[in-house]
């Protein structure tokens, strides 16, 4: 935490009245696991947990004080502080918009350099590179993770300290409003919204929902703060009305985009390329470690934030150099019989597979391996099948697949299509059956599993 307060200012700051007993609280946890003495306990309630519940077990643990919903059924310990709907005056409705009102006052106390990013594929690989840049001139802190929804937004700003300089926050969205949500606690000075594309359609009811959402993060950017574009985007123009009198700096392939690449060199290893700015006299080349087209325009996105931040081209490229891949992002590993396994589990949605099929169909030989995609409403079927025909367009030699909806993957994609019930059957039918040599990508949304995949055929390779 970066500063500490008490029971009755936060209070008056929710509108509530002063609790009986006071407090001073240094730290906020919502999770009676992993109390520090001195913190906040918030009690969050969720489909499947209520944190009121165990209000008394957190005072018990060091808390000093805990923040409840829900009138306690036993006599606490502690000072403690209840709000609800006949209470709270304002916005503040539920433990959990407190938890968003309690990260908002956080990020007033930080003046460092914060960047925001969202946008419907790429955010947790451009939020790597972004920290990679920030963290060659500052002590950088990012969102963890996937920690990028309605509590973890909040959990990022909560867990700045007076050692942080600068941050980068993940805001991802699955339905209309959630990016307003997190957004007007986090308000960035610099914001990304890196492309919106056909992905959570059962949530936001159709694409432009997705861009409606994803735009909704301009709104936050301070007033002379600076918003990142996608100029390749069919939404541009919207975001760029959207954005009004605020300072917008666009970033892409496109003639008009003032951040640009040439000279683009790629590998399924990584790239090659030079970075420009309209009106300026600079190049500067970068090697990038990810790869694809899309890892391109992410970090040509990195690039128009840091110059907005006045960094310097060559630090900026130094950053960019020395960032890695995480887990379920493009990973390479190695794989039995000399095989190159890219790991791209973690999520998936038709824009992220297409552009990581643009990956791989750069190999000799290269095999597809998918779960399923999810949360695609009507779209679903359609959106599947498409993904085969695309696979097969671009030369992939095998597809490999496993889940209900992946089956129309597998129908559309012909000849060298095979479908199996199980992810260790996929893994096997691999191991026994890929040339050596071969370039596998296994990619799917996260309920689909496919890390299991990844795991298993890593488990071949040493053997």
């Amino acid at each position: 935490m970066l500063f500490e307060f008490t029971l009755s200012q936060l209070a008056e700051r929710l509108g509530l009245e002063a609790p009986e007993l006071d407090a001073r609280c240094r730290g906020v946890s919502t999770d009676t696991r992993h109390i520090q003495p001195g913190d906040l306990f918030v009690a969050l309630k969720g489909e499947h947990f209520n944190g009121n519940l165990f209000a008394e077990q957190a005072l018990r643990s060091g808390a000093a004080a805990v923040l409840l919903d829900e009138a306690p059924t036993e006599q606490l310990s502690g000072p403690w502080l209840l709000f609800g709907d006949t209470q709270s005056e304002g916005n503040i409705k539920s433990a959990q918009d407190a938890y968003g009102e309690l990260a908002g006052w956080q990020r007033e106390a930080f003046t460092g350099p914060l960047v925001a990013i969202t946008g419907s594929a790429g955010k947790t690989t451009t939020k790597q590179l972004m920290a990679s840049v920030l963290a060659q001139q500052f002590n950088t802190w990012m969102t963890q993770g996937n920690l990028n929804n309605h509590i973890g937004a909040p959990k990022t700003l909560l867990a700045l300290s007076p050692v942080h300089q600068a941050a980068v926050v993940e805001l991802g969205a699955s339905g209309l409003g959630e990016i307003a949500y997190t957004a007007k606690w986090v308000k960035p000075r610099v914001g990304i919204i890196t492309n919106a594309a056909a992905a959570h359609l059962e949530g936001f009811g159709s694409l432009q929902g997705v861009v409606q959402t994803k735009g909704e993060l301009i709104d936050f950017v301070a007033a002379d703060g600076t918003v990142v574009l996608n100029a390749d985007d069919p939404a541009f123009a919207q975001w760029c009305e959207r954005a009004g009198d605020k300072t917008v700096v666009s970033f892409g392939f496109a003639d008009q985009a003032d951040v640009r690449a040439d000279d683009i060199e790629l590998a399924v290893s990584g790239s090659r390329f030079t970075v420009s700015r309209r009106g300026e006299d600079w190049q500067q080349p970068i090697t990038l470690a990810f790869p694809g087209k899309h890892n391109v325009a992410n970090a040509l996105a990195v690039f128009a934030a840091a110059l907005a931040f006045g960094l310097l081209p060559e630090q900026i490229a130094a950053g960019l150099e020395a960032a890695t891949a995480v887990s379920g992002r493009m990973k390479s590993l190695s794989g039995p019989r000399g095989m190159m396994l890219i790991d791209d589990s973690y999520n998936a949605n038709p824009a992220s597979i297409k552009a990581a099929i643009d990956v791989i169909s750069l190999a000799p030989c290269a095999w597809l391996v998918l779960g399923d995609m999810a949360e695609l409403g009507a779209e679903a079927g359609q959106a599947h099948g498409d993904i085969g025909r695309y696979a097969k367009q671009q030369g992939i030699d095998t597809l490999v697949a496993t889940g209900p909806l992946s089956k129309l993957t597998v129908e559309a994609f012909g000849d060298q299509g095979y479908w199996l019930p199980a992810r260790d059957d996929v893994a096997a039918f691999i191991n026994q059956t890929a040339p050596d040599q071969t370039t596998v990508l296994v990619k799917g949304s996260r309920s689909a599993g496919m890390d299991e995949v990844v795991r298993l055929l890593q488990r071949f390779a040493g053997e």
